[in-house]
């Protein structure tokens, strides 16, 4: 059989399978410590500073790491660098059962950070090895959807977890699920699996020269990103203990409401895809300008967390608090698709590893604020209010730099 004539590989949906779980696995490992701070405040007595080192730091190691974590790639390989980073962030994981104190739990964090900054490039590596270009899109798009998915389950199985065997032992159990992915992971006949993908190449690395610190429209991307990025990773950490301290939902009855919240994220990051398309075909406006309107749309919708502290009751809160993260992963969705259409393919891995180390200063930026905030005994209603004007400043931003043209942007060489 020639090489035109072969067939891909149904192993690649054996990846793709893979891939998912692993990448909720992670995302797991990032949200146990939101979901286990009121059995940890009791233990360890931090303060809210403390606890908001923890996730700067986490997020700064992503971010620094996210600018090397695509050269460590490419030069250990696709198999033996991802499990380096995956048994890395297992293990980190759960160092975490043993720390001791607030210095330790911090270590262990940023190192759980340094070593899943591997997983986003990686992912994308992979699909673009093992999926051929008229598969990539619907690939990419089952594996976007397993930190909504995660984001789900792990308050339910954290919660359930801990209930029966105690913070440790639910750390250690989630560290345990990451080393099953790791053996598993390796066990993929990889080999195998890439000479079987007919017209499929590894994706360029090369980019001529080109750096994204001299682009204005990474630079637009990097500010849309963190403008929008800190009121995520400000719900992601606080929102549990947000949830804990206002209505006394002890850590069984934290599950469900925050659960449901990312059940309406991830509603909200299909809505992103599916908006721009159904308002150009009702309204018979221009892709660049549905998309503008879309996002202005998710943009206003936002705002209404500002008023958080007013909402009466658990599951209005819930309410309120879910459409704000559904329009997050909305607006989200469509920066991405901006920069899919701003840089050719071999440049914008490297463009959206650049916003993302951005959006992850604003992610980590806006976690000790919140920390410092509580310590001087004050209100997390401006982290509310600084996240419901995010998304209108992003806006602006795309806007004033062209973001919305109706004709792809080109990255100068």
């Amino acid at each position: 059989m020639t090489h035109a004539a072969r067939r891909p590989s149904p192993l690649r949906w054996v990846f793709l399978l893979l891939s998912f779980v692993i990448t909720m696995v992670g995302y797991a490992d990032r949200q146990f410590l939101a979901l286990l701070k009121p059995a940890l405040d009791a233990q360890f007595h931090w303060s809210p500073v403390a606890y908001g080192w923890m996730g700067t730091g986490f997020q700064l190691a992503i971010a620094i790491s996210l600018l090397g974590a695509g050269w460590f790639l490419d030069r250990a390989g696709l198999r033996w660098g991802f499990a380096a980073g995956l048994f890395g962030w297992s293990l980190a994981s759960g160092l975490h059962a043993f720390a001791r104190s607030v210095p330790q739990f911090i270590a262990a964090r940023v190192a759980l950070g340094m070593c899943e900054s591997v997983g986003t490039p990686a992912g994308m590596k992979a699909l673009a090895m093992f999926f051929a270009p008229a598969e990539r899109n619907l690939a990419i798009g089952i594996t976007n959807t397993a930190p909504n998915i995660a984001a789900i389950l792990t308050p339910l199985a954290v919660t359930a977890l801990y209930a029966l065997a105690g913070w440790q032992a639910t750390v250690l159990c989630l560290a345990a699920l990451g080393f099953v992915c790791l053996a598993l992971w390796l066990s993929l006949p990889f080999a195998r699996l890439a000479a079987a993908q007919p017209g499929v190449a590894a994706p360029a690395t090369f980019l001529g020269g080109w750096r994204p610190y001299r682009d204005p429209q990474a630079w637009m991307l990097a500010g849309a990103k963190a403008l929008t990025d800190q009121a995520w990773w400000f719900m992601l950490y606080w929102l549990p203990d947000f949830m804990h301290q206002r209505f006394a939902l002890d850590m069984r009855a934290l599950g469900a409401p925050v659960a449901s919240i990312y059940a309406l994220a991830a509603c909200g990051a299909l809505a992103g895809g599916v908006l721009p398309g159904l308002i150009r075909r009702a309204t018979g406006r221009q892709a660049a300008a549905a998309r503008r309107l879309a996002m202005a749309g998710f943009a206003l919708c936002v705002t209404p967390i500002a008023l958080i502290g007013l909402v009466q009751g658990e599951w209005p809160s819930v309410a309120v608090i879910g459409l704000a993260l559904a329009c997050h992963q909305g607006f989200a969705t469509n920066i991405f698709a901006i920069a899919a259409e701003a840089f050719p393919a071999a440049r914008i891995g490297t463009a959206i590893g650049f916003a993302a180390f951005f959006g992850n200063l604003g992610g980590a930026a806006s976690v000790l604020l919140a920390g410092l905030l509580l310590r001087h005994g004050l209100t997390l209603a401006p982290m509310f209010a600084l996240a419901a004007g995010g998304y209108g400043a992003a806006w602006c931003l795309l806007q004033a730099c062209g973001g919305f043209r109706a004709s792809p942007i080109t990255a100068p060489g």
